[in-house]
């Protein structure tokens, strides 16, 4: 059985070893995940993969996604919210705010960070969004908790829903260093340490009119919902094809015996990539049930791929500092990851 192929083509291998040499000082904590998206906007990588909110193909953004998270998962979670808050600015309402910020995004010379899970708690139903939003002489003011958000680095983008009176639902745009933003110590975490993952508290926030990008949240959500899902997904097809080319010819042995399962897990990594890269193919054509049962099966095959890469590996991959152990970390992530399997299940049990 021939290993699965690398998410992007040969010519991108100094971006696989760039990565790569730097997935360790990352997992320790001796790192962040800053360098890696200036790195890529720097050579235009971002401005190539950056999606528009459009119907167009997202071909490029899955493609870098999966090839940077194949060498470190945390680099790879911190592009996928450089790319959403990139695309929430072209499908929010334009202006001098949204294109000087996506603008700096695509050149990697500032961070995004995507809060907008809530969002989609709130559109399908679950709960409501917890930041709460006045109308100010000028703008709106904010005050609530953002209860988790990445790439909280000091200055970024931070980009979330808020609620208004009645029903009214908003997204803003505002940075982390806006006065009134709190953003609490980062917790001590199992694997992606690096993305600067945290918790915020709003106080009295003002939020300019220019930085009100959107006042229709269900619309909003349904305009970038595909590139939210099929990027996640790239995240973890990603992973999946590292951890099975680094279980491949490994096989032999006593090892022989985990044929059927290597042969299980090829199988259903195949199957998602090849689902995702036809459903980035053509966005537009993407149904809400195809893009979640996508992403919650992704998040499976990564699963199986690096349990597959654990076993196979044996002690050498149980040390902490191996590459095994990391991507075994991180795919215990992507369950909780947002939304999480239990959001994706109960919202898939709406549509039988």
């Amino acid at each position: 059985m021939s290993a699965p192929p690398p998410a992007a083509e040969a010519a991108a291998e100094p971006l696989s070893s760039w990565f790569a040499e730097r997935a360790a000082a990352l997992d320790g904590g001796g790192d962040d995940t800053r360098a890696g998206l200036r790195w890529l906007g720097e050579r235009g990588l971002l401005a190539q993969a950056a999606p528009d909110g459009s119907d167009a193909p997202l071909t490029p953004g899955v493609r870098l996604v999966e090839e940077v998270s194949a060498c470190c998962l945390s680099s790879g979670f911190s592009l996928w919210a450089q790319l959403m808050a990139h695309t929430y600015l072209r499908v929010g309402a334009p202006g001098a705010f949204a294109q000087g910020w996506s603008a700096r995004l695509r050149a990697g010379d500032a961070v995004g960070c995507t809060a907008l899970a809530p969002a989609l708690r709130d559109v399908a139903g679950l709960e409501p969004v917890p930041v709460l939003a006045r109308r100010a002489a000028t703008g709106l003011r904010l005050d609530g908790p953002v209860r988790w958000a990445s790439n909280l680095f000091p200055g970024a983008l931070l980009i979330l829903p808020v609620r208004l009176d009645g029903d009214r639902r908003a997204v803003v745009g505002l940075t982390t260093d806006t006065p009134g933003v709190r953003t609490h110590e980062p917790p001590a975490l199992l694997a992606l340490g690096a993305t600067a993952s945290s918790a915020l508290t709003l106080e009295g926030v003002r939020v300019p009119d220019e930085a009100v990008l959107a006042d229709d949240l269900p619309a909003f959500v349904a305009r970038v919902r595909p590139t939210f899902l099929l990027l996640q997904s790239a995240f973890c097809t990603g992973l999946a094809g590292a951890a099975l080319r680094a279980a491949e010819g490994r096989l032999t042995g006593v090892n022989a015996t985990l044929a059927e399962d290597a042969s299980t897990a090829h199988a259903c990594y195949e199957r998602v990539r090849s689902r995702l890269h036809a459903l980035a193919a053509e966005p537009g054509l993407a149904d809400r049930p195809a893009l979640l049962r996508l992403r919650l099966d992704a998040a499976h095959a990564a699963g199986l791929a690096t349990r597959l890469e654990s076993t196979v590996l044996g002690g050498a991959g149980f040390a902490v500092g191996s590459a095994t152990n990391r991507r075994l970390r991180e795919a215990a992530f992507l369950p909780i990851q947002s939304p999480t399997e239990g959001q994706l299940r109960w919202e898939l049990s709406q549509f039988d």
